[in-house]
C-alpha cells in the first residue's frame, strides 16, 4: 500500500516524464525523416514555380483516377499501381500550373458559351440517348440543360443526383481545361514558319547525294596504357565540358539474387499428394470411418477438382487438335472417366480426367440481339443502361423469342446493340470455330440447332439462336486439377538463409563484388535508378527497393535484403549515389578519363597522318601508308553512319561542305580520325515550287512543337519532386 501511494503523490511527475519522452520520440523521428514541423515537408509532394502541392489533394485525385480506370476499363486497371498513376497525376500538375501561367501572360480565356458550344459538339455527348429530342430523334441542347438543371436542383436531397452533378462539374472543367489548352498550343503553332529558301535548303541536303571514299585510323588501335592523363588534363576536360555531366538525382546499386525454386523433394512430394487422388480415401474422424471416392469415380468430378486444385475449374471441350503430343494420341483413345498424369506442364503438375465426350459441329449458323451496357467493351460501349437494366432486359426478351423464335428478327433491329447484324435482323451468318468470343462459341456448338440462350461477355448479354449446324468433330471435356510447382517452406528458409548469409559477409568485406566472387554467387549492377521508378532492370517491379535506395538515410555502401514476391531473394548494395545537378569529378572520372585519352589520341595519330599528306598523294596511296583499305559509300544529310566504322556524324557532315576533287584535312572523330576524298555529287532535282516542301517541314514542326513546348517549360521551372518520400 505505501508504494501504492508513493506512485499516486507522483503520478504528476511521472506523467511529466511520459510526455517528454513522447516528444522526444516525436522529434527524432520527424528529424531523422528530414521533415521540418516549421516547413511541413510531409504535407506536400512538391513544389512547381513556387506553387506547394498538397499532398492529401495529390492522394485524393490518384484515388479517383483509380476508380475512373476501373469503371473504364477493370482488366487494364488491374494492372495499374498506385505509382503509375501518381506519376501519370504528377505530370497533369505540371502541365496545368505551367500552362496556367501562360494563359495569364497570354490572355487565353474560355468564354460560358466558348464551353457549352464545346461540349455540345463532343461525340460522346450528342449520342447520349438522354439528350435526345422525342419529337425529331436528334440531339437536343434543351434537354442536356434540363438534364444538367435537374441533377443541379436535386444534388442537395438525392445522392445518385449529386454523384452525377458532381461528375458533370469534373467533365466541364476537364473540357475547359482541354479548351485553353488547345488554344495555347494553336497559338504556338501558328508562330512557326519556315521561309521558302531554308525549305529549299533542306530539300537540298535531304536529296542529294555525295560519293565519297574515305579510310580512318580507329583510337583502339592504340592501347591506353601507353597514354599518360595528368589531374590538370581531367580537371581541364571536366570544366570544358560540364553540361555533358548533368544528373536527374539517380542511383546506382549491386545485387546477387538467389531464386526461389522448388527442390527435387517437393516436387516428388507434390507429385505423390496428386497420386493419393487415383485413390479412394479413408477419413476417420471420432470412430467414424468414411470413405471418399477417387478422382476417377466422384460423380461430381468438377466439385471434386475446385477443393484441390490451384487454378480456376473451368471445364471447356476441345477437338484433337487443340492438343500437342502425346495428350491428343493418349485421351482421344480413352473413354469417359479416364485420369491421366500427373503430368508435368508450364510449371505445373496437373490431373486430367475426361469428364465428357460429345460432337462439335464444323460451323455455325446463327442470330443474336445483343444488349449492352455503360462500361462494356472495356468502356467503349455507347450504351448508357446500367449492367442490371441490361439484365433484366434481356431475361424478358430472352422469354419473348423462347416461346415465339419468329420474333427474333424483329426485336433484333428494334433492341440490339450490334449495329451491323441488329439491322439484319440479328442474323451472323455462318462462321468456324473460335471466330466469336468464347462464351459465345461455347454456347454455339456445344448446344443443339434451335437452342436460344443467353451468354455474357465483355460486350454484354447475348440472346443467342442456333439456326443450322454442319459437320461432326469428336470433342472430349477435361476436368483438371492443377498444382503449382513452388518451394516448401523448408526450402524458401533454406534460401533465405543462404541470402541472408552472405548479405552479412558482404557488410563485412569492402568490396561486394569480391564477396560475391568468393561464395560463389554473381553480382549483377543496375544504374540510372530513378526516385519513382517501379521496376529495375534484371529485378523487376520492387517499389519498396526503390524507395530504399532514395531513402536520405540510406548511406553509400549499404546492404539491405529484398523479398521478390516470394520468388527470390535479392542483396542489394547502394554503391553510387548521383545527386541533381552537376556530378562531381569523381563521380565521372571514368568518362573524363577515356575522354581525354581519346583526345590525346586523336592528336597523335592526326599527326601521323598529317606527316605524310601533301599536295602529290592521292587518298589510296595515304592509306596503303597505313596499311589501310579505302572505302567509297554514298551519303546525304540524313545519313548516319559510315559503313565499317559506326556513327560518325562529323565525318558525314564535312562531306557536304567539300567540293568534287577535294580531299578532306585530318577529321577527329568519335572513334577515330578519317581522311576523306569526294569523288562524285548527285544534286537534287530543282522543283519548279518549293512551296509544298515549305508546308511539309512547318507541319513536321508544328506537331513536334505541340509536344516539346510542354517539355521546354518543364525545362526553364522551378520543379522540386518529393514524391518518392510519400509513395
Amino acid at each position: 500500500m505505501a508504494t501504492l501511494e508513493r506512485i499516486r503523490q507522483r503520478s504528476g511527475l511521472l506523467l511529466i516524464v511520459i510526455g517528454l519522452a513522447m516528444a522526444a520520440f516525436i522529434l527524432t523521428d520527424l528529424f531523422s525523416s528530414g521533415n521540418s514541423v516549421l516547413r511541413n515537408d510531409a504535407n506536400k509532394v512538391g513544389e512547381i514555380n513556387g506553387k506547394s502541392i498538397d499532398a492529401q489533394e495529390f492522394s485524393k485525385r490518384i484515388d479517383e483516377r483509380m476508380e475512373l480506370l476501373k469503371a473504364q476499363n477493370p482488366q487494364q486497371a488491374a494492372n495499374l499501381s498506385r505509382t503509375m498513376v501518381a506519376n501519370q497525376i504528377w505530370t497533369e500538375y505540371q502541365e496545368e500550373v505551367l500552362l496556367s501561367d501562360r494563359y495569364a501572360d497570354l490572355g487565353i480565356k474560355v468564354t460560358n458559351q466558348e464551353l457549352f458550344e464545346r461540349i455540345i459538339s463532343n461525340p460522346q455527348v450528342r449520342s447520349q440517348s438522354g439528350f435526345v429530342d422525342e419529337v425529331t430523334g436528334k440531339f437536343s441542347p434543351a434537354a442536356l440543360k434540363n438534364y444538367i438543371t435537374n441533377i443541379r436542383d436535386n444534388a442537395g436531397t438525392d445522392p445518385q443526383s449529386a454523384n452525377a452533378y458532381n461528375q458533370w462539374l469534373s467533365f466541364e472543367d476537364g473540357t475547359r481545361e482541354q479548351a485553353e489548352r488547345d488554344k495555347y498550343l494553336y497559338a504556338v503553332r501558328k508562330g512557326i514558319y519556315m521561309p521558302k529558301a531554308l525549305a529549299q535548303i533542306d530539300y537540298t541536303r535531304r536529296n542529294e547525294s555525295t560519293s565519297l571514299q574515305y579510310f580512318g585510323l580507329e583510337y583502339s588501335s592504340i592501347a591506353d596504357s601507353t597514354i599518360e592523363v595528368s589531374e590538370s588534363e581531367m580537371k581541364s576536360y571536366y570544366n570544358d565540358h560540364k553540361e555533358e555531366f548533368k544528373s536527374d538525382n539517380t542511383r546506382e546499386i549491386a545485387f546477387v539474387t538467389f531464386n526461389v525454386q522448388a527442390s527435387e523433394s517437393d516436387r516428388a512430394a507434390l507429385k505423390k499428394e496428386l497420386e493419393t487422388y487415383l485413390a479412394p480415401e479413408v477419413i476417420n474422424s471420432r470412430g467414424r470411418v468414411d470413405t471418399l471416392p477417387s478422382f476417377q469415380n466422384a460423380e461430381d468430378d468438377s466439385t471434386y477438382a475446385v477443393g484441390r486444385s490451384d487454378r480456376q475449374v473451368n471445364p471447356t471441350f476441345k477437338t484433337k487438335d487443340q492438343f500437342t503430343a502425346p495428350m491428343d494420341s493418349i485421351l482421344f483413345a480413352a473413354e469417359e472417366g479416364f485420369v491421366y498424369g500427373p503430368y508435368e506442364q508450364n510449371g505445373t503438375f496437373v490431373l486430367s480426367k475426361i469428364s465428357e465426350i460429345t460432337d462439335k459441329p464444323d460451323s455455325v449458323q446463327a442470330r443474336h440481339i445483343l444488349l449492352s451496357f455503360q462500361g462494356a467493351n472495356q468502356g467503349q460501349s455507347q450504351s448508357t443502361r446500367q449492367p442490371m437494366d441490361a439484365k433484366n432486359l434481356a431475361d424478358s426478351l430472352l422469354a419473348l423469342v423462347q416461346e415465339d423464335s419468329t420474333q427474333f428478327g424483329a426485336l433484333a433491329k428494334q433492341y440490339s446493340d450490334d449495329p451491323g447484324s441488329g439491322a439484319k435482323g440479328g442474323v451472323l451468318g455462318w462462321f468456324k470455330p473460335g471466330a466469336m468470343v468464347p462464351s459465345f462459341n461455347d454456347y454455339c456448338f456445344y448446344n443443339e440447332t434451335g437452342d436460344i440462350g443467353l451468354v455474357f461477355s465483355q460486350f454484354g448479354f447475348h440472346i443467342i439462336h442456333i439456326q443450322d449446324q454442319k459437320g461432326a468433330n469428336k470433342a472430349i471435356k477435361l476436368v483438371d486439377i492443377v498444382r503449382e510447382i513452388e518451394a516448401s517452406d523448408r526450402t524458401m528458409d533454406s534460401i533465405y538463409k543462404k541470402a541472408d548469409e552472405f548479405a552479412a559477409k558482404a557488410s563485412e568485406m569492402a568490396d561486394f563484388g569480391a564477396a560475391a566472387e568468393e561464395m560463389g554467387y554473381v553480382s549483377r549492377p543496375a544504374s540510372n535508378i530513378e526516385p519513382m521508378q517501379e521496376s529495375i532492370l534484371g529485378v523487376g517491379n520492387n517499389r519498396e527497393m526503390v524507395r530504399w535506395i532514395h531513402n536520405e538515410e540510406t548511406e553509400l555502401g549499404a546492404i539491405q535484403l529484398f523479398n521478390q514476391d516470394n520468388a527470390s531473394f535479392i542483396v542489394t548494395q547502394l554503391v553510387e549515389i548521383r545527386p541533381e545537378g552537376f556530378l562531381p569529378l569523381n563521380l565521372v572520372e571514368d568518362q573524363v578519363r577515356t575522354a581525354v585519352i581519346n583526345e590525346k589520341k586523336a592528336a597523335q595519330l592526326a599527326e601521323d597522318l598529317e606527316a605524310r599528306m601533301g599536295a602529290e598523294i592521292d587518298i589510296k596511296a595515304l592509306a596503303v601508308a597505313f596499311s589501310k583499305e579505302v572505302q567509297s559509300q554514298s551519303v546525304n544529310f540524313g545519313t548516319s553512319n559510315l559503313t565499317g566504322y559506326g556513327s560518325e556524324p562529323k565525318v558525314i557532315g564535312m562531306a557536304s561542305g567539300l567540293a568534287i576533287g577535294e580531299m578532306s584535312e585530318v577529321i577527329e572523330g568519335d572513334r577515330g580520325v578519317y581522311v576523306i576524298y569526294i569523288a562524285s555529287r548527285n544534286p537534287a532535282e530543282e522543283l519548279n515550287s518549293y512551296q509544298s516542301e515549305q508546308i511539309r517541314v512547318e507541319t513536321g514542326m508544328s506537331n513536334a512543337a505541340s509536344a516539346q513546348v510542354l517539355e521546354s517549360l518543364k525545362a526553364a521551372a522551378d520543379i522540386v519532386d518529393q514524391r518518392h518520400k510519400i509513395f
